[in-house]
């Protein structure tokens, strides 16, 4: 008799179980590939300091679920130790900056300098720290920020300090968006909008955390870059001899014209909208060596915003890659839920047209 070869039944129940337990992997992955295509990667980027990690935190406020007292309660001495970090700088930089001599609140002054930056703030150091923000001096070295390193957020607790410094302290949404902590490596959430999955990477924006990460990246749907306005006339935390915007114009530079992001969308959130509308009031872009060729006049906003807009859009190489941008305030949480709409419309379309569903 001939052989029909493999005919079903020569097969074991054992063979017939492993086939069928084969195809059904076969299939789960497939679907799981299929859920992984689908998802929305975007990915946050952005030199240090930027206010990625803003954005990242306004998303979770945004679309996550609500805070619960116990991240609230972690938030607490975070808060503690950001006031009294930077009210230590403040103090040592007003000393720096040859203004220790007319600081009225010399006690309090010197007090503050022993408090440990671990503590937490009571009433007694609470009115140490509002004596040394109140003082004349010390608003003058604080006028000259630019010049050293200092989180400019941290005016908002400063400012804040009797409700802080109460014993029933507990740290607000609003406390936790102003918070600053380094972002090292890389951090995700998930979140579902409008009934698509949405994966939201923020990734440490300090120089030598750059290369460790960027291949890692090259199927995200949309790289959203985050350059803040008003560092203008700062310089680098890691490189003092940097001016902030040259270092946020080469990255978006590298980034832009990137391999891996060919297929991605660029979003670009110019941000800290706010602190640069105070600060062109006062200096002139073209006051800062590296942009003396900006005809923009002092507390001209729309013509500083559109100045930097240009200088950002003018390194892409790529004429058929459009840019979308945005000018943003971080921690605002209504205007970044109003920018993320219409991000997330272009994201989605983008998304449809990469999967071949749309042209």
């Amino acid at each position: 008799a001939k052989h029909m070869g493999l005919c079903g039944s020569n097969l074991s129940a054992e063979d017939k179980e492993a086939i069928k337990r084969s195809k059904e992997i076969e299939a789960r992955n497939a679907e799981a590939f299929r859920a992984e295509q689908e998802k929305i990667k975007l990915l946050l980027l952005g030199a240090g300091e930027s206010g990625k990690s803003t954005i990242f935190k306004q998303m979770k406020v945004l679309y996550g679920a609500p805070m619960t007292q116990e991240e609230l309660l972690q938030i607490t001495p975070v808060v503690y130790n950001n006031t009294l970090q930077y009210i230590k700088i403040l103090v040592q930089q007003t000393e720096n900056l040859g203004y220790r001599d007319q600081v009225a609140c010399q006690s309090q002054f010197d007090a503050l300098k022993e408090v440990s930056d671990e503590a937490e703030i009571d009433t007694e150091v609470g009115n140490l720290i509002k004596a040394v923000w109140a003082d004349a001096a010390v608003q003058q070295a604080w006028e000259r920020r630019a010049e050293y390193q200092i989180v400019e957020s941290v005016a908002h607790y400063f400012n804040d300090i009797d409700r802080i410094a109460a014993s029933d302290y507990m740290a607000t949404q609003q406390d936790m968006l102003y918070s600053r902590v380094r972002t090292s490596g890389i951090v995700e959430e998930k979140y579902v909008i409008d009934g698509a999955q949405f994966v939201m990477f923020d990734v440490g924006g300090q120089r030598n955390e750059r290369k460790k990460w960027i291949h890692c990246f090259d199927d995200v749907t949309a790289v959203i870059f985050v350059a803040a306005l008003s560092e203008y006339d700062q310089n680098l935390y890691e490189d003092a001899a940097t001016n902030r915007m040259v270092e946020a114009l080469d990255l978006f530079d590298q980034i832009t014209n990137n391999k891996f992001f060919v297929n991605s969308s660029m979003i670009l959130f110019l941000n800290k909208r706010d602190l640069f509308e105070q600060k062109i009031n006062r200096v002139a872009i073209n006051s800062v060596s590296e942009f003396s060729d900006c005809g923009v006049a002092v507390g001209d906003y729309e013509g500083g915003v559109q100045y930097f807009l240009s200088r950002f859009l003018a390194v892409n190489t790529d004429n058929d890659k459009e840019i979308y941008h945005h000018v943003t305030c971080a921690t605002d949480t209504g205007n970044v839920k109003h920018v993320f709409n219409a991000c997330k419309d272009i994201i989605l379309r983008d998304n449809l047209r990469g999967s071949g569903f749309m042209e």
